[in-house]
């Protein structure tokens, strides 16, 4: 679907429009009248989106506390809707942090840039299981064209910024690369500090918490 919206772009629009506001120009070119449709499914599709990022962002902090990479807290989830909350919560507060930026285009830029930067290291660290560990069990296996042809689109989303806007992924990488002496001093090493164990420590947050499930998950309450 999507590639045949980017084809029917370019086959309607002059360069020039497509510089601007591409969407609009294009309903005004091919609906006429009912061109104000564009806005509203453009908006759907944010919409849907944004729900999609926030079911699964939240999970990569609860992952990361599970491993031992982030406070304890952020590895909890609620007791009745198994639904990790101190994680959604803090997305939440992240999210409007970013949003007091007073230009959304860079934040996009960033954003984007390192979003297909980590999906594309997810399916190839995938593709290398499939290669070394062919036995491993499998939910869902598809075959290897997909995830081929996916990851040769991540290269390009994230190789095509690089070249069109190089300051802006050069700082988004270094936000990413600052957290290596991090993960290497804290983390891999197990060298945490009193302050940072406090903090991360199963038996200090976790008690004020209620009980846990049948896995390793804490489970908060009302």
């Amino acid at each position: 679907m999507y590639t045949t919206m980017i084809c029917d772009l370019a086959l309607n629009l002059l360069i020039k429009e497509l510089k601007t506001c591409p969407d609009l120009t294009f309903a005004s070119k091919m609906f006429g009248v009912m061109a104000w449709i564009m806005p509203i499914f453009v908006g759907l599709s944010v919409f849907g989106g944004v729900n999609g990022l926030l079911f699964t962002s939240k999970r990569l902090f609860y992952v990361g506390a599970q491993e031992g990479h982030l406070p304890i807290l952020f590895g909890m989830i609620h007791y009745k809707r198994c639904t990790p909350t101190p994680s959604l919560i803090f997305t939440c507060a992240l999210s409007l942090v970013m949003l007091t930026t007073s230009d959304i285009y860079t934040l996009i830029n960033y954003f984007s840039f390192i979003q297909w930067l980590w999906v594309g290291v997810a399916i190839l660290g995938m593709m290398y299981l499939r290669w070394k560990k062919p036995d491993m069990s499998r939910p869902i296996k598809v075959s290897l064209a997909f995830p081929v042809s996916f990851f040769l689109c991540c290269v390009f989303l994230t190789v095509i910024p690089i070249y069109a806007q190089p300051v802006e992924t050069g700082i988004g990488l270094l936000i990413v690369l600052s957290g290596v002496p991090v993960y290497l001093a804290l983390i891999k090493n197990k060298k945490i500090s009193p302050a940072v164990s406090s903090i991360s420590d199963n038996n200090g947050i976790a008690e004020n918490f209620r009980g846990y499930d049948s896995g390793k998950r804490r489970i908060i309450s009302d």
